[in-house]
């Protein structure tokens, strides 16, 4: 049995136990839902992000499909803020940051859709990811949280790795299964790393990061202008 159930995985609850018992807190909070209307004054395929210290709010544009709102901000108690309503508690938490009327407009779309995601970030470690015939995969296993950028690419390593170690050893499931870990567990280590220093370019803990996250993000564009006239 192979479960691939995410990051608050059921499957890992009845085979391994308690998330408490692998969940690793970033200590920041995220909502994501698609926004009914473009942001006023940008064009429909643009991204912007308002940020500041522990809180920021990303538009991602998607081709053929609503822009995603991402509102992230840090706090002591994830696991208990994820049991509040998402629309008051943005509503207070970014109240002073409506830079041109953005955030109360997004917060707008947010009270009239039910497809949204509201969560706490957590890495998930784990001494083994298979017991017995159950395995999981995916972030179930080893969630590497989106400050990664590697979360669906892992994934779909993780099946190609495990099909074949399975191809490898058709009749020792469990050295199969050790094959796979033994494969995974340095990529998936090797990403984990970095994760908190990560989040900082998300939502900066403090000033310093803050500077340098706008510092970074001013370098990234001026790269890609210069790239793109040089290839004009």
């Amino acid at each position: 049995m192979i479960g691939a159930d995410g990051v608050r995985s059921t499957v890992r609850k009845l085979i391994f136990g308690p998330d408490e018992a692998f969940f690793h807190s970033i200590g920041t909070m995220l909502c994501a839902f698609p926004l009914a209307r473009s942001v006023e004054g940008f064009k429909s395929g643009d991204g912007l992000m308002v940020a500041d210290v522990k809180r920021t709010l990303t538009v991602f544009p998607l081709e053929g499909r609503p822009s995603t709102a991402l509102f992230s901000y840090r706090t002591r108690d994830p696991e208990g803020a994820s049991r509040k309503d998402p629309l008051p508690t943005l509503r207070q938490i970014f109240a002073d940051l409506d830079v041109g009327g953005i955030i109360s407009n997004a917060l707008e779309d947010l009270a009239t859709t039910d497809d949204f995601l509201f969560d706490s970030v957590q890495m998930v470690k784990m001494p083994c990811w298979s017991k017995g015939r159950g395995l999981l995969l995916g972030d179930s296993a080893w969630c590497l949280t989106l400050y990664s950028g590697m979360g669906a690419s892992a994934g779909m390593l993780g099946g190609q790795v495990l099909g074949e170690a399975l191809a490898a050893c058709p009749h020792d499931i469990n050295r199969a299964l050790q094959m796979f870990e033994a494969r995974m567990r340095p990529f998936v280590r090797k990403h984990q790393r970095f994760i908190a220093l990560r989040s900082q370019l998300f939502v900066p803990s403090n000033r310093f990061s803050l500077w340098g996250r706008r510092v970074l993000w001013q370098i990234l564009l001026c790269s890609r202008k210069y790239l793109f006239r040089m290839s004009a």
